[in-house]
C-alpha cells in the first residue's frame, strides 16, 4: 500500500478535532480507597474472517480474554500480582501525578494462514502459517480534562504502556485450534501447518496515547466523540508506529476511550455507565511496519517468510449496545494488503462482549 493513500484518512482524523468541544460531562477523577485489587470489567473478543466475509485465509482467527481493574493507588502495591509488580518496578513507575491508574491483564491468540489451506505443499508466494499465543500486562494512566497555568485546555487522556510475552511456532498451538474448530463445524483440515514458522519466544513493549473530545451532552443524550490515538510497538514479534482515530455517535456514550480490534492497549472502562446506551462508530488505525514476525519469519534462524508491505491500515465500522453491566459490540474490518503478491484486502468480523462489575 502506498503511504499517500493513508494521508487523506490521517488528515481527516486530525481536522475532525475542530468539531468537538470539551468533555464536560466526564466524571471527576477520584483516587481509590480500596486496598485490594478489584476487577472492573471482563472482556471477550472473537475475530474471524468467516464473520460476514466467508473466507479462511490470512488473519483468519483471533481470540482475547481481558481483565481490567478499577482504579489503583499505584502499580507496585502489595495487592498487585508479583510478576506484574516486578515488571512495573523494572520498567519505571508508569504513573503521572493526579492520574487514575488501572491494570489490564490479557491472554490471547492470533492465527494466520495462506489462501490455499487444503494443500500440504509449501507456498512460497503466500504468507506462511503462523500463530501468536501471548499474555499481556498493560499499565493505564487516565488524566481528566484540565486547563494548564497558561490557559491551555487539555482534553481527557489515556496513556497505556503494555508488556506482552508469548510464543510463535508450533508451541502457539495454531494448528490444534484451527483444525479442532474445523472438526466442530465439519469442514476439512488446514493441511499445510508443517510449513509454519518455527518456535520463538516473543517480547513486545507497546505505548499508546488516546484523547477524547466530545460534543456537549454526549453522556446525557445524543452526542458524538472523537478519539484520536498514536503510539508504537517494539519487539521481535511486531515493531511499528501507529496513528489513528475513532468517531462514534449515539445515545448516552460511555466515558471510555472507544472500541478496538484485538491489539495491544485496546481496553478501557468507565467508573459509571448509563442504564443503557447505543452508538455507531467508525475507526482507522494506520501503521508504519518495521517488523512482523508472521511475515518476516523467525528472528535468528531461517523459516518460511514473505516480503511485507511497509504501510498497513485497518478500517473498522460497527455498532454497540449496552447497559449498566454489559456491552456487546460488532464491527466489520478491512485490513489493507500486508505483503507483496497479496491480491486483495483482508476482511473479517469482530465480536466482543464486556461485563462490568
Amino acid at each position: 500500500m502506498k503511504i499517500w493513500r493513508l494521508i487523506p484518512a490521517i488528515l481527516f482524523c486530525v481536522i475532525s478535532t475542530r468539531a468537538f468541544a470539551a468533555d464536560a460531562d466526564a466524571p471527576a477523577n477520584v483516587k481509590p480507597q480500596a486496598e485490594r485489587l478489584h476487577i472492573g470489567s471482563v472482556s471477550i473478543y472473537s475475530e474471524n474472517d468467516k464473520y460476514f466475509a466467508g473466507t479462511d485465509q490470512h488473519y483468519t482467527n483471533g481470540f482475547k480474554l481481558s481483565f481490567l481493574t478499577t482504579d489503583l493507588r499505584n502499580f507496585t502495591g502489595e495487592e498487585i500480582l508479583w510478576p506484574v509488580r516486578a515488571m512495573a518496578r523494572a520498567f519505571g513507575r508508569f504513573t503521572e501525578p493526579d492520574a487514575a491508574y488501572k491494570l489490564n491483564l490479557s491472554i490471547g491468540q492470533n492465527i494466520y494462514t495462506p489462501v490455499r489451506i487444503h494443500t500440504p505443499e509449501f507456498q512460497p508466494n503466500d504468507r506462511p502459517y503462523a500463530a501468536w499465543l501471548y499474555v499481556g500486562a498493560a499499565y493505564q494512566n487516565y488524566l481528566p480534562e484540565r486547563t494548564t497555568t497558561d490557559g491551555t485546555w487539555i482534553p481527557p487522556r489515556l496513556d497505556v504502556f503494555e508488556i506482552t510475552v508469548g510464543t510463535v511456532g508450533p508451541s502457539a498451538r495454531g494448528e490444534e485450534i484451527q483444525n479442532g474448530f474445523h472438526d466442530i463445524i465439519h469442514v476439512p483440515h488446514a493441511e499445510g501447518w508443517t510449513h509454519q514458522i518455527k518456535n520463538e519466544i516473543g517480547f513486545n513493549v507497546v505505548f499508546e496515547r488516546k484523547y477524547r473530545l466530545s460534543t456537549t451532552g454526549a453522556r446525557d443524550g445524543f452526542g458524538a466523540d472523537f478519539i484520536p490515538h498514536g503510539g508504537f510497538s517494539a519487539g521481535n514479534i511486531f515493531t511499528y508506529a501507529n496513528l489513528g482515530c475513532e468517531i462514534r455517535t449515539g445515545w448516552k456514550l460511555p466515558t471510555d476511550f472507544g472500541t478496538n480490534l484485538i491489539r495491544p492497549s485496546g481496553d478501557s472502562n468507565s467508573a459509571a455507565r448509563p442504564r443503557w446506551n447505543a452508538f455507531l462508530f467508525g475507526a482507522l488505525d494506520a501503521r508504519a511496519v518495521a517488523r512482523d514476525i508472521t511475515l518476516d519469519g523467525n528472528t535468528f534462524r531461517d523459516s518460511p517468510h514473505i516480503g511485507k508491505k511497509p504501510f498497513v491500515a485497518d478500517w473498522q465500522f460497527g455498532f454497540a449496545v449496552g447497559s449498566k453491566h454489559l456491552q456487546i459490540t460488532y464491527s466489520q474490518a478491512v485490513r489493507t494488503r500486508e505483503f507483496r503478491g497479496q491480491t486483495k484486502e483482508s476482511v473479517f468480523g469482530s465480536i466482543s462482549g464486556t461485563l462490568y462489575y
